[in-house]
């Protein structure tokens, strides 16, 4: 199995909600998908433009994405975490403790998939800037690495963190955790309710 990750948050209360989450989707056949992708994505590629699920010029592609997942090998996924709802000792003098909250949501939205179920899980992850440059990212990757290897010991799990262009399903979990930003953002529960069976979600699990 694969699994393909990209976070959104809101932080700014003049935005809507605050919360953090991180969304995506697990598929057994990604090859069949990534094909699936490449054509839906294929007339917008016209422009040499780079796809990227926030910009409006590729507000239709978004739209068709999740409808592009509707097949039986894939499950949608997503952790959601409100900052008010966040326990007092997610923060400390500097604020919030933005790292320690993205790792521990990782953490559940992991148990929650059921790894030890599968011989091989791949899970890509949208790259991103950590606190600390490339001490925090060394950190952040032991910490996940480490908690994959005792959770699921008969599991081989691989842990990726990739640019989004480097691999276009990437790209797909990027439009599907921009679509449930703009849910999050206005508590609009309409997109997870057509979801229904398909998506896996973890409301404030800290």
């Amino acid at each position: 199995m694969k699994i393909y990750l990209d976070e959104s948050y809101n932080l700014q209360k003049a935005h809507g909600k605050m919360f953090i989450s991180i969304n995506g989707f697990t598929v057994l056949k990604a090859k069949r998908l990534r094909n699936r992708w490449k054509h839906f994505r294929k007339p917008y590629t016209k422009h040499k433009r780079r796809i990227h699920a926030t910009d409006p010029y590729f507000e239709e592609l978004r739209t068709k994405s999740l409808l592009l997942l509707n097949t039986h090998d894939v499950a949608i996924a997503s952790v959601f975490q409100l900052v008010q709802e966040l326990p007092y000792t997610y923060f400390d003098n500097d604020g919030m403790q933005f790292e320690r909250i993205y790792t521990e949501l990782l953490k559940r939205l992991f148990k929650e998939l059921l790894l030890q179920e599968y011989h091989q899980v791949e899970i890509l992850i949208d790259s991103r800037k950590h606190y600390g440059g490339a001490l925090g990212t060394n950190h952040f990757q032991k910490e996940i690495e480490q908690f994959l290897e005792k959770e699921f010991t008969h599991t081989e799990c691989i842990f990726s963190p990739v640019p989004s262009y480097a691999d276009i399903l990437i790209e797909l979990a990027d439009f599907v955790s921009n679509t449930f930003y703009k849910a999050y953002q206005v508590d609009d529960q309409n997109i997870f309710n057509r979801l229904g069976f398909k998506l896996i979600q973890i409301k404030n699990p800290l």
